[in-house]
């Protein structure tokens, strides 16, 4: 069960029983500009659909995220972290499991950015997913595709389309820039892999129904996913 401090807008969760992986930041610069035209391209589609919804729960979201939204009037931030320091007046933020939120009111919009394929197994994403059309009267939530060739986290052809027993550490630190650039020891390598769990098109259909799904292409192939309601 979760627990509100007296005097705080944090709620006390027990510890997580995934990872979120840290990558290198070398690597992440590079990937970030990369993807800043998707995210670009993405937010001027969000502000337009999404305009009337003056509450906002995002899971697994910054305030970062919000810079260049103006139409959310309170946002509550759920994330695994510590909260951030200085955070604007129009921001809550929780310190959770996006699995089991705890959380009893509801939001004119529930929101989530590539954070559905950290949080563990399908059934923690079922879980994940359940919280979001419980608190959400409407629901965004974005994430790669599994069956686009490059791995967007670890940035590796194809690594991600083998069989877990067969995605080793040492295919981690030889076969993606990331371990290339990073050198992540056997360990560290070993929770990045743990850390993602990529879903396809049936699986999000299955965790998401009567939701739309819209798809973002690269070069033709479907890169990523969003579902909406």
């Amino acid at each position: 069960m979760t627990e509100l401090a007296e005097g705080s807008n944090v709620i006390r969760a027990p510890e997580l029983e995934y990872v979120h992986a840290i990558y290198n930041e070398k690597v992440n610069n590079f990937y970030r500009v990369f993807a800043g035209y998707f995210r670009r391209k993405r937010q001027q589609r969000f502000i337009a659909k999404f305009e009337g919804c003056a509450s906002v729960i995002d899971l697994g979201g910054t305030v970062d995220t919000w810079e260049n939204v103006t139409f959310a009037k309170q946002i509550t931030l759920l994330n695994v972290g510590e909260p951030p320091e200085h955070l604007p007046a129009k921001f809550k933020y929780i310190k959770g499991d996006g699995r089991d939120t705890g959380i009893v009111n509801t939001f004119d919009l529930a929101f989530s950015n590539s954070a559905i394929e950290h949080v563990g197994t399908f059934d923690d994403q079922r879980r994940f997913a359940g919280e979001m059309l419980r608190l959400g009267r409407r629901i965004y939530c974005q994430t790669p595709n599994k069956w686009f060739p490059i791995e967007p986290h670890f940035l590796g052809l194809f690594v991600h389309w083998l069989p877990l027993k067969w995605f080793t550490p040492v295919m981690y630190r030889y076969f993606t820039l990331n371990g290339w650039v990073a050198k992540p020891d056997r360990r560290n390598c070993s929770e990045l892999i743990a850390s993602v769990r990529l879903l396809t098109r049936k699986e999000l259909m299955r965790l998401f129904p009567g939701c739309e799904l819209k798809v973002e292409r690269f070069l033709g192939l479907p890169k990523s996913f969003i579902v909406i309601k």
